[in-house]
């Protein structure tokens, strides 16, 4: 069933009398599983807004949702007819800030606490938080610790645990690299790879960082002004003229690979999505 968005629009009230239009007329169907999908866009375009829709957070000013199944409009939300709990437990949202997810004194009562609150019993939770921890990167001996004490690419660690110990269907991450150096980011992105083709989740990252998107995702959302204005594949979207209308940073990929046919006097067929593919390129190029 996946998410499905109907002329959705959210207004946030308390600007000034007309409020504050963040989400205009969106349309968007996300399957449940086997995506793995960036959203970008300027600050303020909208993108915190649309993922909050999109595991009931916030709930539409006009439109409708369908969210596994659940239909969220006006009426469903004033008669109170569809329940919104079982909706953040299949849909989990990673916040930008995990300090807004870490509260308990050790990081295993922290991945627990979801669990347990949605009727897993302790030993399982335990026993998830057991295997969780080392699905994001980290060994059994964290679960002891101080999440307070961690780094902050632990502490997005032991909050993404958190999530996952839920056994949401679809993944949201806010913004999960801002922050970290270029290693710590690359980690993090393959252990969301790494859930992704595993466990088969549908993954969905919101990012400022053009690498992530070329290089990761099967598929791009652009936000612009409460707008969703495209939908599809990345090596698409960093055409010459949207990279001007929409004023995208350019891969470094692409970067390269606009430098080597420069100077080789060459054009590719095909944009390379990574260095290898670069590299292969190049030595069809010699032979």
């Amino acid at each position: 069933m996946g998410i499905k968005f109907k002329r959705v629009e959210f207004k946030y009230q308390g600007f000034d009398e007309k409020g504050y239009l963040a989400l205009s007329n969106i349309n968007l169907t996300i399957k449940p599983q086997g995506e793995f999908i960036t959203l970008i866009g300027e600050t303020g375009s909208g993108k915190t807004t649309l993922v909050q829709h999109m595991n009931a957070l916030l709930t539409p000013t006009s439109g409708e949702m369908d969210i596994l199944g659940a239909i969220i409009n006006q009426e469903t939300i004033r008669k109170k007819s569809v329940k919104l709990n079982p909706i953040r437990q299949k849909v989990g949202l990673v916040f930008q800030f995990p300090e807004y997810q870490l509260f308990e004194e050790t990081v295993e009562k922290d991945i627990i606490f979801g669990p347990k609150n949605y009727g897993v019993s302790e030993t399982e939770a335990i026993q998830r938080a057991k295997e969780l921890i080392k699905v994001v990167g980290l060994n059994e001996s964290y679960l002891s610790r101080s999440p307070f004490n961690l780094s902050g690419g632990e502490k997005k660690r032991v909050s993404i645990a958190g999530i996952l110990a839920m056994n949401p269907d679809i993944l949201i991450l806010d913004e999960p690299t801002s922050g970290l150096d270029p290693m710590g980011r690359d980690e993090l992105l393959k252990v969301f790879f790494d859930i992704h083709q595993r466990l088969g989740k549908t993954v969905i990252i919101i990012t400022h960082d053009m690498n992530t998107v070329f290089h990761y995702a099967k598929r791009v959302l652009v936000m612009r002004d409460s707008y969703l204005v495209y939908d599809g594949d990345p090596m698409n979207l960093f055409t010459k003229k949207n990279i001007e209308h929409w004023n995208l940073d350019i891969p470094d990929i692409l970067k390269l690979t606009y430098q080597i046919e420069e100077r080789l006097d060459v054009t590719f067929p095909t944009r390379p999505r990574n260095k290898e593919a670069l590299l292969e390129m190049l030595k069809e190029l010699e032979a």
